[in-house]
Order: structure tokens, then sequence, then C-alpha cells
């Protein structure tokens, strides 16, 4: 191989994936991980693969800490990869491929979903429906903060399209209703408080188009009912998600904190006291 390519994999308490997904990128001439102070064994196992690691503010979310990655990578060539994916041999054979043509400048590579064990077709989640820039030279990528953001691609970037869904991450995704739920609350209330940072209002009316519009762009529009039950469960799930951000964000409105639970307990205890106090009142 003449193109030496750097792999940046960002992590937070992923001991029991991170050496398959380092397993399949020791061919890697460089292996970046940046970590967000682990409770777990994550940086103990990688430390088996890479000296290249790096401590990175615990933010509840990837995306901040992913620029910083970028900018410790020493080759031209760079693929991130999540701590809970593996990179297939043929999808590197064709990266690899790809880089020494000389002819591009990113590639857009496929996910191959695996939802609560099952092979996702469509829901959005379908290999060719959710691509993503993930293989670049380093020059023309930057990354934002917002959660989900994902990347930035300098527009005079030649992007090569992976076509063939089998040459794709394998992404084990969620486990169980219970790991979806707790990313679901944590990344809402992320998402909540940036819109509220952004300066963007609450609407009830642009809260209804959203739920309507994601389970019919879900279910219907990207096959969700091809993936049977599965497709029906993960779109009433990410209704879930956007009514539960929507709801973090009216709160937030509502009682002009960003720390809603402790605002509302005090108003709980407010109401509690001014009936206890009636007790002092009274004579039994």
């Amino acid at each position: 191989m003449n193109t030496n390519i750097s792999v940046l994999i960002n992590t937070f308490n992923e001991e029991k994936n991170i050496r398959n997904c380092l397993e399949s990128v020791k061919w890697a001439d460089e292996i970046i991980i940046v970590d967000m102070y682990s409770d777990d064994r994550t940086v103990e196992i990688a430390r088996e693969y890479t000296d290249k690691i790096y401590m990175y503010e615990r933010m509840g979310y990837a995306d901040p800490a992913r620029q910083f990655a970028l900018e410790k990578a020493s080759n031209e060539w760079v693929l991130v990869v999540d701590a809970d994916e593996i990179v297939p041999i043929r999808l590197r054979n064709k990266l690899i491929e790809i880089a020494e043509s000389g002819k591009y400048d990113a590639v857009l590579i496929p996910s191959i979903n695996y939802f609560f064990g099952y092979k996702m077709k469509g829901t959005g989640w379908g290999p060719l429906q959710d691509m993503h820039i993930r293989f670049f030279k380093k020059k023309f990528m930057n990354y934002g903060t917002r959660i989900h953001n994902f990347s930035n691609l300098d527009p005079s970037a030649r992007v090569y399209k992976l076509k063939d869904e089998s040459l794709g991450f394998i992404h084990f995704n969620y486990i169980d209703v219970e790991h979806f739920l707790e990313k679901l609350n944590r990344y809402t209330t992320i998402e909540a408080k940036n819109a509220v940072d952004a300066g963007e209002k609450f609407s009830v009316t642009k809260l209804l188009i959203i739920i309507l519009k994601e389970f019919i762009n879900r279910f219907i529009r990207r096959k969700g009912y091809a993936d049977g039950f599965q497709g029906f469960a993960l779109s009433m799930l990410m209704v879930t998600y956007r009514l539960s951000a929507s709801l973090k964000h009216y709160l937030i409105e509502k009682y002009s904190c960003k720390e809603v639970r402790e605002e509302v307990l005090r108003q709980y205890d407010i109401i509690a006291n001014r009936e206890i106090e009636k007790y002092k009142n009274t004579k039994v």
C-alpha cells in the first residue's frame, strides 16, 4: 500500500465494541483514539493497538471531539470509524484503491446497520440510505460541534460514492430498547439545549409537522415497511425522539432555564410548603 491512512475513533465506555473495531483497522498506518474519560476498560484495550490516545472533555456525544481528533492526524488520508463499527476487508481494499487512483478527495460510504440484532433494509437505515463522508483527504474536511452535525466537506472536493451496499461499514447500532432509550434521553437533552442556544423557538405547529413527516419519511418514503415490525418500531421510536427533543425545548423555554428538573422541584417545594403551612395554623 503506497497511501498512508490515519484512522480516527472517538470513544466513551466502548469496552464491549472497541476490540473488534480496532482489529478491523489495525492495517492502518496510524490509529488515533480520542476518549472522553471512559469509566470502563476502553482505553486499556485501545493501548494494545496504539499509543496515540488523547483525552477530551466529556460532552455526552462525540461531535465536538471529532475536529480535535482530525487535527491529530498526520497523514493526508483519514478514515473516521465509530467504536461500534467494523471495517470489512472489501471496504478497506476499495478505499485504498480509490485513494491510490488519485482521482478523488473524499468517499461517501454506506452503513450496514443492525437494529436490535436485525439487519436493516430501509427506514432510513438501509445501507444506501445511511451514507456519510467518512474517508477523505484531511485538508478538505472540518467538523462542527452540534450533535449529529456529521461533517463539513469543502465544496471543491471530488467525491466518490460507493453504490455497492455491501461495501459499507458494519454498524452494530442499538442492542435493545433500553440502549436506544438511554441514548435518546441523552441526545435529545443536548439537542434541546443546542436549539435554545441557537435562538430557535418552540412551536406546537412545527412539532406536529415534524413528527408527522418523521413517520411518513421513515415508514413510507424510506421503505420502513420492508423491515416489517422492526421498521415500524424504529419509525415510532424516531417519532418519540423528535417529540422528546421538542418537549425538552418547550420546558427550557417555559422555565427559562436549562436545568428544568431543579426548577420544577423548587416549585413543588413551594406548593408543598404552602400546604404544610396550613397545618401550622390549624388546631387539631
